[in-house]
């Protein structure tokens, strides 16, 4: 199984590097550029929206037409997205490099994890989950240190710079997926009457469950920097101090904390997750410790890699193998309407009632994801004790 996931990680490292520091540079450059937490909000949701009408034709796609050919397209949408915030130097011109992330993004998350549900049992897909996620982040830390690198030495260039040394990079990384990535479709007899997708009736509250989720930590995405940036006067470098532990956190800690809940029971991990990071991000308009706010921000981090990894694992343990694809397509459709809308509301929420609120939001909304989660912790009791016999 690891063998077989080696190109699929590597091609994720390398195509994942401006991951994390678009996120905190996006935000501040398009409040430089005079957009207003509105604006900054309806980027993020362009993000998602661009990918809510394609998320189940993708998932429909890869079932039926195989997963190779759409996680290389997923990378090209990468190449030209990053092409294009090298060269846009307007609000209007990250839109549209927005929407091309987010088409690139759409597909080739939902056949990362398809390809991975489908090399992977039941007792090892939390910790290969768990370890996309880590090479994702791995990415997104070198590229951020290259970033981060050029901000210091050329302020000036260094978005433009960082994103044009991106596109290279994603260039070399569709090259070696072209020549690595495995077919896993495991394709039907011709004479047998394709599978009609039906998602399991008794897991429509793990779908609200997967849109609250995305939902709050959407409302807070866009605007925490700045928030830190307007509250404590934290400098860029100050900002990437806080920034940095998280994707520390998403590079180390996915893999082993996969390892250490692939047995557990799913519903409960979730749950401890959202905890975590409902208390967390709740505590944060109330420090004032620029090291407390890096604790705080960590601990929120592993809380999110929990809901991450085994949330992505929990759709694959009840989707058929035939509707892999549309199965995960419909989970990334929800967390997406949740992503796209979490943003607008954040951004009302900052302008008009107060900064602090937007992380009031995000515990409150996460405290009802868990009510949600808990409602399966008997059916997670009865799967293992079948496994175990």
């Amino acid at each position: 199984m690891s063998q077989q996931l080696k190109p699929i990680r590597r091609s994720l490292f390398l195509i994942s590097l401006p991951m994390v520091f678009i996120l905190f540079g996006l935000p501040l450059r398009a409040e430089d550029l005079g957009a207003s937490a509105f604006q900054i909000g309806i980027l993020f949701s362009i993000f998602t929206a661009s990918m809510l009408v394609l998320r189940p034709l993708v998932g429909f796609g890869i079932d039926h037409l195989g997963r190779r050919a759409f996680f290389i397209a997923g990378m090209v949408f990468y190449l030209f997205a990053n092409s294009l915030y090298a060269i846009g130097d307007s609000i209007i011109g990250l839109y549209i490099a927005r929407t091309f992330h987010g088409i690139g993004f759409s597909i080739l998350a939902i056949t990362a994890e398809t390809i991975t549900a489908d090399l992977t049992e039941r007792d090892e897909r939390a910790a290969a989950m768990g370890e996309n996620i880590a090479a994702r982040s791995r990415g997104g830390m070198l590229g951020a240190f290259v970033g981060f690198t050029l901000v210091g030495l050329m302020p000036i260039h260094a978005w433009t710079y960082s994103f044009a040394m991106y596109a290279f990079v994603s260039v070399l990384a569709i090259w070696f997926a072209v020549r690595t990535i495995p077919e896993t479709l495991q394709r039907k007899h011709t004479d047998q009457a394709p599978a009609k997708f039906h998602f399991p009736p008794k897991y429509y509250p793990l779908l609200l469950v997967i849109f609250l989720a995305a939902f709050a930590g959407a409302i807070i995405q866009p605007y925490y920097l700045i928030y830190l940036r307007g509250r404590i006067g934290l400098e860029v470098y100050a900002l990437a101090g806080v920034f940095l532990p998280i994707g520390i956190a998403y590079a180390v800690l996915p893999g082993m904390l996969g390892k250490l809940t692939n047995k557990l029971n799913r519903a409960l991990t979730v749950s401890i997750g959202l905890l975590m990071a409902a208390g967390i991000y709740a505590s944060v308009p109330h420090i004032n410790s620029f090291w407390l706010l890096i604790a705080a921000f960590t601990g929120a981090a592993i809380g999110n890699v929990l809901i991450d990894l085994t949330k992505a694992a929990w759709i694959a343990d009840i989707a058929a193998q035939d509707a892999a694809g549309r199965t995960f397509g419909l989970a990334a459709l929800v967390a997406g309407l949740g992503a796209a809308l979490g943003p607008l509301v954040g951004g009302i929420i900052y302008d008009d009632f107060g900064k602090e609120y937007i992380f009031y939001a995000n515990a409150a909304v996460l405290v009802v994801a868990v009510l949600f989660a808990l409602r399966f912790i008997k059916d997670g009791k009865a799967r293992l004790a079948a496994q175990q016999d």
